[in-house]
Formats: C-alpha cells, structure tokens, sequence
C-alpha cells in the first residue's frame, strides 16, 4: 500500500522534465558557442551536470524500480513506461560518457527532457494495468530494450546534429560527424537486434516472422534509412559534406518518431498501443 502510494506521488516527472530540458538547453547553446570557440566545457559545469543527471537517474530508477514491483512486469509495454526507459537510458549515457564525450550532456538532458514531457501526457497508460498473454513472453524485454536503447542512439544522433548544423567552423562539423558515427554504429546495431528478436518473438506467438505491420515496415524503413548514413559518405558524395550528414541525421529522426508515434497513435495494427 505504501509503495503504492508512494509511486503515485511520483509517477508524473513534471518539475524533472522543465529541469532538464532547461538544463539541456542552456547547455546546448554554451556548447555550440564554445565549440564555435574552439573551447571545451569547463570542469565545474561538467561535474555539476554530471550530479543533475545523477539525481534525475536516481528518480527514474525509482518510479521504474517502484511501478515493476507493483506491475510484476518491467518497463516493457506502452507509452508512459517506454519514454521513462528513454529517458533512463538517456541519463545513464550522461553518467557513463560525460568525461569522454562532453557533448553528451546537453544531447543527454534534451532527449531525456523531451522523453519525460511526453510521459506525462500518457494518460491512462501511465496506470498499471495486466499484461496481455501474448506479451508474457521472455522476449519481450530483450527486444523492447534493445529497440528502445537504439531510439535513443538514434533521438542524440539527432540532436547533435542539430548542433553540427548550427556551428560555423567546419573543423568542427567534422568532429561532431564523428560523434554522430560513433554513436550511430550501436544504434543500427541494437535497431537490427530488436527487428531480428522481434520477428522471432512473432513466429512463436502468431505463426509467421513477418506480416507488413506498419510497426515492421516502419523499423524496416528507419533501419534501411540510418544505414545510408554509416555507409553514405564511401558510395554518395553528398555524405561526404558534414552539414548534409547533420541535416540527414535529423531528417532520419522523423523515421523514428514515425516508427514509435505515427503507428501507435495514427496507423494501428497489431503492435499500436499508444493509447
């Protein structure tokens, strides 16, 4: 009953939300002025960023922690628990890369922000409610994990390329076109992974590997989309120019957002459940 109610008083991230988009925006225009500066983050607003997203980690942790235990499922099924999961895998990207990528963290705070606002305006579906037998399967949270891991790749890709078209120095297109590729390689990876598992999991639970769902032809389509991107710049000329690759990572996100959003809430089918 406590754990209840305590998840309840919780359960929607509305201040967590204005703070880190807030955070993220702040530090998302510090950081294309000093990369136009040829600068890096100072220490201090790295470490305090770093505290932020510990602190914000910590609540995830625990508003998941708290709605598994009282579900008995994980953080697998509908749109309140998934942007929550983006946006713990988004912090935990900031805990783990800050020292290595600064950038990371105002790309971190932005998706996690926007992953949050979205939480909470799930609705109905933020309630606990019983799985469906179908969905009691042992692959589900492999293949929602893994899709959603690479959602989340793909939603920093984007924002960093938002920054890389935003800078000037070309110098520092590149190196930001290096950090796109960098975090694009795991994306395509996990994305393939969770279409691969997906269609095992649909084999043992309706008899076929494929049916043309819109949710299977839109991953499809978002993976063929982002492979243009790894191997782009060897066979197109065009991706060899680092403001396209930026425009094309951001263009490549509407993919992505077609794939999870416009299926749920506007095509249906077998795997729509943004209700």
């Amino acid at each position: 009953m406590m754990a209840e109610q305590i998840y309840e008083s919780i359960a929607l991230p509305k201040v967590q939300f204005m703070l880190s988009l807030a955070l993220g925006l702040v530090l998302f225009i510090l950081g294309t002025v000093l990369m136009s500066k040829k600068k890096v983050f100072p220490r201090p607003v790295l470490l305090a960023g770093a505290g932020i997203a510990l602190l914000l980690w910590f609540y995830l942790t625990a508003v998941i922690g708290l709605r598994w235990h009282l579900s008995g499922t994980g953080p697998y099924v509908g749109r309140y628990n998934v942007m929550m999961l983006i946006a713990w895998f988004a912090m935990l990207s900031i805990l783990l890369l800050h020292r290595r990528f600064p950038l990371i963290e105002p790309l971190g705070f932005l998706l996690a922000g926007f992953a949050m606002l979205l939480a909470t305006r799930a609705g109905a579906s933020m309630k606990i409610m019983p799985l469906m037998p179908v969905l009691r399967s042992p692959l589900l949270p492999i293949h929602v994990v893994s899709m959603m891991m690479s959602y989340t790749l793909f939603g920093l890709a984007a924002f960093n390329g938002i920054m890389g078209v935003a800078v000037r120095s070309m110098d520092v297109k590149e190196r930001l076109r290096d950090v796109s590729l960098i975090i694009l390689c795991p994306a395509v990876f996990l994305l393939t992974f969770g279409i691969f598992l997906g269609a095992v999991w649909a084999n043992i639970s309706w008899g076929g590997y494929w049916a043309w769902d819109p949710k299977e032809t839109w991953a499809l389509v978002t993976l063929l989309v982002y492979s243009f991107a790894l191997h782009g710049d060897r066979s197109i000329k065009a991706f060899r120019n680092p403001t396209f690759f930026h425009a094309f990572t951001i263009a490549a996100f509407l993919c992505v957002l077609v794939t999870y959003f416009g299926v749920n809430l506007l095509l249906g089918g077998m795997h729509s459940y943004g209700g």
